[in-house]
């Protein structure tokens, strides 16, 4: 018996397992390009430092974005799902959502920046070298290029990547589940400690955008903000006008980001349910799925109602639905109580088995991730 069986088999919904083995498989093929550009850079007369330039940082980047971006396409292939579809790049949104993208931008920066550079401080003690992990540009021509290949393209293709798959994979185990567990694959991919702590908090934030907008365009414009104001910020640095804050205008700076971050994501959950009242979705869920989504355990359940009353798409709600009513079904067509015994054991033992699958996915993507990063961690210390 096949409980949530879909009628469409090209519908992309998405479960836990589905978004970590999209994480393990970007991961390792972003490994792979990268060793691959080492190894031809050795086969040829190419300086190694040639990654430390422009044209190098934009070519790795590149070759990056792509591997995020191909990896949901070629596994939807496998898997028999169209993961272009529906994941947000057609959806509708409010547009006052998009402006307050632009000051939400502003205090995630102040909010993650104090934090990073603290952290920062913490790995230089133990001698890891942060020279050079960030990118410098020095002319008008390297910081247009670098807004392209650095600010653009890594906006599309990870927000397409970690909020349009992983995180919407990962809202199966509930939103708050999705939004940290997600945020934390973003922040530990990147790789290094420079990039570890403000990475995260943005990947909060734009979790919160999606799932609250279901588009991933608010997402899109907040994380290719946040890295255009990074190298601009870094080419006025270049040119000596360097910005220094003291010890607690840097506490001052991260409290009224912190303040003005949750009050913006606020703001936009308001303005979002706002606008989902005046465009509601076709489908509804049906008394049998209520009953179902209320039966599952969740941190605060009313934020939690929140997000999947502004994330669900129709034709998400109508597999909802279908799944309460095969269920429904099954437990309405026991004869006596010992088949209601036996079909509810059944159930059960298909969801057990599907949260071991999806806890193995869970586990393996961060064990994938934390062995990289660690052994890139301990190799830059040991050679200091």
């Amino acid at each position: 018996m096949k409980i949530y069986q879909y009628a469409n088999k090209n519908h992309p919904y998405l479960e836990t397992y589905d978004a970590g083995a999209m994480f393990i498989g970007s991961y390792v093929l972003k490994l792979f390009l990268q060793i691959a550009i080492v190894l031809l850079l050795a086969l040829t007369d190419v300086p190694d430092s040639f990654t430390a330039t422009i044209g190098g940082t934009c070519l790795i980047t590149s070759l990056n974005e792509i591997a995020f971006f191909l990896t949901p396409v070629a596994y939807g292939k496998i898997r028999g799902k169209n993961l272009l579809f529906d994941m947000g790049f057609e959806s509708r949104f409010s547009p006052l959502a998009a402006l307050l993208c632009i000051p939400l931008t502003v205090a995630v920066i102040c909010l993650g920046s104090p934090l990073a550079s603290g952290f920062i401080k913490l790995v230089e003690l133990i001698g890891y070298d942060t020279s050079a992990t960030s990118v410098v540009v020095d002319s008008g021509s390297d910081l247009a290029i670098t807004l392209v290949f650095v600010a653009l393209i890594p906006a599309v293709a990870e927000e397409y990547l970690f909020r349009g798959n992983i995180a919407r994979g990962l809202s199966k185990n509930g939103y708050f589940f999705a939004i940290f567990v997600s945020s934390a694959l973003f922040a530990i991919m990147h790789g290094n400690p420079l990039q570890l702590v403000h990475q995260f908090f943005l990947g909060v934030v734009c979790a919160v955008l999606y799932f609250s907008t279901r588009s991933l365009w608010p997402s899109i414009i907040v994380h290719f903000l946040n890295n255009a104001i990074a190298l601009v910020l870094g080419y006025f640095e270049s040119k000596g006008s360097p910005i220094v804050l003291s010890a607690w205008e840097a506490v001052l700076v991260c409290v009224a980001g912190l303040i003005a971050t949750v009050g913006l994501l606020w703001l936009i959950v308001f303005v979002c349910r706002r606008y989902k009242k005046a465009h509601p979705a076709k489908e509804t869920l049906s008394e049998a799925a209520e009953t179902e989504y209320a039966r599952k355990k969740y941190a605060v359940p009313a934020m939690q109602k929140t997000f999947f009353s502004l994330h669900r798409t129709d034709g998400e709600i109508a597999a909802d639905n279908m799944r309460a009513e095969e269920i429904k079904t099954l437990l309405d067509g026991a004869q006596t109580e010992a088949e209601k015994l036996v079909v509810t054991k059944d159930i059960k033992d298909r969801e057990g088995k599907a949260r071991m699958k999806d806890k193995k996915a869970l586990i393996y993507s961060f064990i994938v991730t934390l062995a990289v990063w660690i052994i890139s961690f301990i190799s830059n210390v040991v050679q200091q």
